[in-house]
This record gives C-alpha cells, structure tokens and sequence, in this order.
C-alpha cells in the first residue's frame, strides 16, 4: 500500500503489571526502570485508536532578537563541535555559535557589512573550518566580494580577504552561494554588468586556488532573482537555478568538478513555472534531491499559487525519475537536509501574501522523493512575528537536524508586489533524524486506563499496536505529532476489560490507508416560517444523493478533483469527480463526496468504483432500502434573546407524519449540524447516540444567522441521511 514504510522499529509497553520485567532485543526499549508519573495532560483517542494531542512546539530557541535591528537568516553550518547560525544584522554580517543543546555561545561575531537585500551571501562548513563569503554594497568599484575563514575555537581565522585576484572587466561581484568538498570550497558568484555567473575555488587556508571561471550567462537560461542553491556529493559539485523568463521557468543543473571544470546547463523540470523562485538541494550519498517552487497561474489579485516540486538527479548531472509534487500549497523558499536514510524539506507556508497563517512547514521525504509523513510545523510563532521562512535553514549533522527560520512579515501591496520587510527575528530548533526510535514514558493506569508519552520524531507517522499475549498484535491506528516531540496518549479501553495489555510504538504508516464507501441521501424536510417547529408536509420523501469516500491512515491524500466515482448503470455517476466544496481532507484522514445527483433521488446499490490516486477500488454495495429507511427527526428550537440554546426533536414517519415513540431500530445515530445565512457550517454537535432526543449548544449560535437546520443521522448499512429544514 502506498506510504507503508518496510522498517519496524519499536517500543514497547506492558500495562499492568507496570514493573515488570521486560526482556531486550534490537528491537525493543527496556522499560524496567521506567519512572511512573502521571502526565499534566492526558486526551482520549478518537475513532477508537490511540491518538496524539496538540501541544506546543517545545525546544525552540531564540537566535537573534534585537529589537533595534531587522535580523534576516541565511541558515546554519558546523564547525569542530559548535553550530554557526549566520544572518544579516541591520547592515551586517555576523555569526552566531551554538551549541548543540541551543545555548548561544558569546555574541554574535561581524564578517562584514553591506550585502544588500536579499542578502548577497553565502556560506559552508568543511571538517575543519567554514568559509562566509559577502558581497559589500558599499563599495561601486573593484573588488565587491569577500570571505573570513571561521575555526573551530575562534571562530573567526585570519581576517577578511578578496573573493577575485583581479576586478578586470568584471562589474560589481553579488556572492550567491559556497559549498565545501569537506576541505576546500567554491563560490558561485553573479556579475552584475554582463550577468554571467562564475566560480572561484577558494583553499582550506584561505587562499584563491586559480583564477574565476565561467559558469553561464544568464542571458541564455534567464537567470532572475539570483535564485541558485550549491551542494557537494559523489565527488562533483552540483549547482541548481531557476530561470528562463517570459512566464516560463525553467529549472537548470550543472555540474562542476572540485577542479573547475564546469559541465552543461541541463533542465530537469518538466513544468514550466511563470516566475522563478530560490532552489535548495541536497545529497544523499548516491543522488541529489533538488527541490524548487512551481507555479502554473496567477490568482485574480496576481499572485503566484506556488506549489514545491521536486526530483532526483545523478552525479552526472542528470535527472532520475520523474518530477515529484512534494508540497501543493503555497510553498516557497525551500531547503532541506539528508539524515542517512530520509530527507526533511522545509518550506515557507503562504510566505508572500498578506495573509494571517504565516509559517513555516516540513516534511520527511526518502531517498527517492517519495512522502512518508504528515507535513508538520516545526516553529511557534513569537508574539506578532510568525515563522516566514527558512532560506538555507535545514542542516543535519550526522546527529541531529538543525533548523533556523526568519521570524516577520514581507509588506506586500494590494497587487502582490514585495513592498518591505517587517520584524526580523531568527530562531533555531534541533529535531531528532527520521530514524530515531519512538519511546513510551510516564506509563500509568488511572481509573482502571492506561495513559502516558510516547517520544516521537514530529512529522514521522508511527503505528500504535495492542496485544493481550505478545504473540498476536493488533495495529489500533496511527499517530503523528505536528511539532512537539512527546505526545500524550490515552487507551479509552478498561485495563480490566482485557486483563493484561501490552503496547508498542512502531515507525512508519503499518496499517495502510483504509476506505470506506457509503451513500448520503437528501431529504429537504419542511420549513421554520415564523416559528420555532418548522412546518412539514408529509410524505416526505428523498430529494437527491450523492457518493462519498472516507480514507483513514494514509500518508498523501490526492486533490478531490482527482477522485472518481462511477457508480452502478442508472447511478447518473460515471468517472465523475468529487466536488472540492463537500469534501474535506486533513492531516490524517480524508473525505471526498461527489455532487448532488437528483436522478435518480437514492442512491442504489451494486458495484461502486473509485479511482484513488490512479487506481480502481471496487465496492460492492447492498441496497441502501433509502426510501423505506427515510425517517424524519422534527426539531424544536429553543430561542432565548435571538440565542439558540437547545435544539429537541421527535421521530416522525416520513410517510404518514405520525409521531414514533422512538427512533427506528435500523438508526444508528443522530447528530444537529446549523448552516449560517453568512460563514457556511456554522455548529456542529457531537455524535449522538439515537436514545437522545435533546442537545444544548455548546458554543453561541444567533437565531437571526441560521439559514438551515441540518438533522442528520446513519443507518445500520453505513449510509447517511440529511433532512434539511430552511429558514426564510
């Protein structure tokens, strides 16, 4: 099954009793010690299954938050045992050492000063020493571009020294990227009057090694913005950049040998973007991943709907593959890493609009592009300033990732122009590799539950698994954190219903994606008028219907305009879409439900088929017997000062009108959704079982904004049925 990982890496715990001894493979964590202590918060599980709570992203630390000065990152490398954080400080350039628990270590230490925005730097990290290299916009002639060596003690090495021998015919230099071999590096730099794009190796002492040499001109490939990204593996350089111009960009790689021989331009996208964006890449010990914002259109204000394409490419510099879709949201600015099995890919969500959900996203990917988790929010916002971007800002170590964001806000125009930059903060937050196995802490029955913590990697999917005998398990479902790295679990099934239960934890999605098809029959039932009770002429009978899919454990959900219904002959469905507007997809589970279809009015049985991500699900329905099944739960609205507290009802025949004692036998139960004249589904009420007869609001709802009464309620086949009573 798509998104299945075939590693089983687990954690196991035994309830009750809680100290018993438990024996230890490669597989298993020892539990004999553990400390028993009750969480501060502890949440049930939902559908049956053990599941995560929400909690506050724990481990981000400031890096840069003067008040006094816009702070804007450029991302972070390693030298000796110490993280270097680098960003623009007001006019200058600096690093920050870190250690590897998030202290700062001293202050911030100036390189230079003047790069300009966006910022004209570059840097990298080899064994022994790291290179920052700048271009200085003070200066309007000779040599613009420089480089500071940076030591594992110092951390600066020697002082600053020119990036060119010689200015010759060359205008100003814009430094745009540096890499390391591990000891010597390269720049890649732009010449502002030809446009033409160089390199210049640069030795592990600090010295030139050789002259500049050309790389391309932009005038051919098209070159805009100065969006390139630089990497090292295989023994080959790789350089990557957006460009091409005329609302048709194109994605370019070259290869440049640790010498300075520079292969051809060669494109791997296979979609055109209509502008071009900053690319990232990494390696992955055999093949590079480059990583770039695609847009196909402009919205009607003008902006981009940017989505992160990505694809694989040999040392050869050629691509492997296909091109891959690995965020399709508004995702720009990417960057990411290689922890020696998975990539993590870090993106800036809805970075260039004006909009109030600014922040920054990541998600695990393998070696061959392919998604294996949950995109997550690995930054909390600071105050006002969100998380905006992560430009060069995954670093992963052989340890542990570090990420390092720009916290604020691009001032944009009504047309989407970059007008400015608010706030300016940098934090940094180390995340654990894609590997590291999940952990059960602060194990405890309470109240005859088990309840506890499991450690986890945020954006990695785990399977919880359950048995009473350590022989057979079975999975209960599956669980992501969207940031924290413990989440806290809760069994809503007795201990003692079971006698004794063992749990564990194991990486990656085990279960599968699960699909359930069912049928929503329509009713639209009577109408308030005036009063409280709406007004119902009977029979009552079905209006129309339509198909829906529900999709649990699965990794990728597809747009719903790319599910298919086809339907039993005389269904009126055949290859037909779900309609975007009534499906709703989430971070772990989705629904897809296809337009009203009003003939016929119900839904009939037989064989159903979806197509789901390419392939063909058959399900063979019985017959849903909707007319005979049709029943009509008539509400009551009470109202007190235009606030609606409470909403009772009483079963009617749908034929007769007459009033039933109770619900019918084949109802499985009841739920009160309102529709709002403004804002859509505006109150849902929980799942109900069909006993109840009455439910009180839990939250505000005005009488004068309700359009629509919604009684809703299942049958014993699994199909849905809606009776709408309107409101004029």
């Amino acid at each position: 099954m798509a998104g299945c990982l075939g590693t089983t890496h687990l954690s196991e715990i035994r309830v009750p009793p809680l100290d018993a001894n438990l024996w230890m493979d490669s597989n298993y964590i020892n539990l004999q010690n553990m400390k028993l202590s009750l969480p501060s918060a502890l949440f049930a599980v939902v559908l049956g299954v053990i599941t995560s709570a929400h909690q506050v992203n724990a481990g981000v630390f400031p890096v840069a938050t003067n008040s006094a000065q816009v702070e804007f990152s450029g991302g972070a490398f390693k030298v000796g045992s110490n993280y270097l954080v680098g960003f623009v400080s007001g006019t200058n350039v600096v690093v920050q050492p870190v250690s590897g628990s998030g202290q700062l270590i001293g202050s911030p230490v100036t390189m230079g000063a003047n790069p300009g925005f966006p910022p004209a730097v570059a840097a990298a990290g080899a064994r022994t020493n790291g290179l920052v290299a700048w271009s200085d916009q003070s200066l309007s002639s000779g040599v613009t571009m420089f480089g500071q060596l940076l030591a594992t003690t110092g951390p600066l090495a020697g002082t600053k020294f020119p990036l060119l021998a010689s200015v010759g015919s060359h205008g100003f230099q814009f430094a745009q990227a540096a890499a390391s071999d591990g000891t010597n590096f390269l720049v890649v730099w732009q010449d502002a009057v030809s446009g033409s794009f160089y390199g210049q190796r640069i030795t592990a002492s600090g010295s030139l090694a050789g002259a500049e040499f050309f790389l391309f001109n932009a005038s051919v490939q098209g070159v805009g913005g100065r969006n390139i990204a630089l990497g090292y593996g295989g023994g080959t350089y790789l350089l990557a950049w957006q460009g091409g111009g005329n609302v048709a960009d194109q994605t370019y790689v070259m290869t440049i040998s640790p010498s300075g021989v520079a292969g051809s331009p060669v494109q791997i996208n296979a979609t055109s973007s209509v502008a071009n964006d900053p690319v990232a890449l990494a390696f992955d010990g055999a093949n590079f991943l480059v990583v770039w914002s695609c847009s196909t259109q402009t919205s009607l204000s003008g902006q981009e709907n940017w989505q992160l394409f990505g694809r694989i490419v040999a040392t050869t510099g050629m691509a492997v593959g296909n091109e891959m879709v690995l965020a399709a949201e508004s995702a720009t600015f990417p960057a990411l890493a290689f922890d020696g099995v998975n990539y993590l890919v870090a993106w800036g969500f809805d970075t260039a609009t004006t909009n109030g959900d600014k922040t920054v996203h990541a998600r695990f990917v393998d070696a061959n592009a392919n998604l294996i988790g949950p995109v997550f929010t690995p930054f909390s916002a600071a105050g006002t300033n969100p998380p905006l971007l992560p430009l060069g800002g995954v670093l992963f170590d052989g340890h542990q990732f570090l990420l390092t964001a720009t916290y604020g806000s691009f001032v944009m125009s009504s047309q989407g122009d970059l007008m400015g930059f608010a706030g300016g903060d940098v934090y940094g937050r180390f995340l654990p590799p894609s590997t590291q196995l999940p952990v059960f802490a602060n194990g405890a029955v309470s109240n005859g539950f088990f309840q506890g913590q499991l450690k986890v990697v945020p954006g990695q999917t785990y399977t919880i698994e359950t048995s009473t005998n350590l022989e057979i398990w079975i999975a209960r479902g599956t669980m992501s954190s969207d940031g924290a790295e413990r989440i806290d679990l809760m069994d809503p099934n007795a201990v003692a219903e079971s006698g004794r239960m063992f749990y564990r934890a194991a990486v990656g999605n085990l279960v599968g994606a699960t699909f359930d098809l069912h049928l929503l029959e329509f009713a639209n039932a009577g109408q308030f008028n005036s009063g409280v009770t709406p007004m119902v002429s009977y029979p009552v009978t079905l209006n129309a219907y339509s198909a829906g899919l529900d999709v649990r454990f699965e990794l990728v959900f597809p747009a719903a305009t790319n599910v298919f219904f086809t339907g039993p002959a005389g269904s009126g469905l055949t290859a037909a879409p779900a309609n975007p507007n009534n499906s709703n997809i989430n971070a772990t589970d989705a629904f897809y439900q296809t337009s009203a279809v009003s003939a016929p009015a119900a839904g009939p049985g037989g064989i159903w088929t979806v197509n789901y991500k390419g392939t063909n699900l058959t399900f063979n329905l019985p017959d849903p017997q909707a007319a005979s099944r049709l029943v009509v739960p008539l509400p009551t609205v009470s109202v007190s000062g235009d606030v609606v507290q409470s909403v009772s009802w009483v079963y009617h025949d749908a034929t007769s009108g007459a009033a039933l004692s109770s619900a019918p036998a084949y109802v499985t139960d009841v739920k009160v959704e309102i529709d709002g004249l403004v804002g859509g589904r505006i109150y849902n009420s929980p799942t109900l079982t069909p006993d109840i007869t009455r439910h009180v609001l839990s939250s505000m709802v005005n009488w004068t904004n309700v359009s629509t009464i919604n009684m809703t309620y299942d049958d014993s086949l699994g199909n849905h049925y809606v009776t709408f009573f309107s409101k004029p």
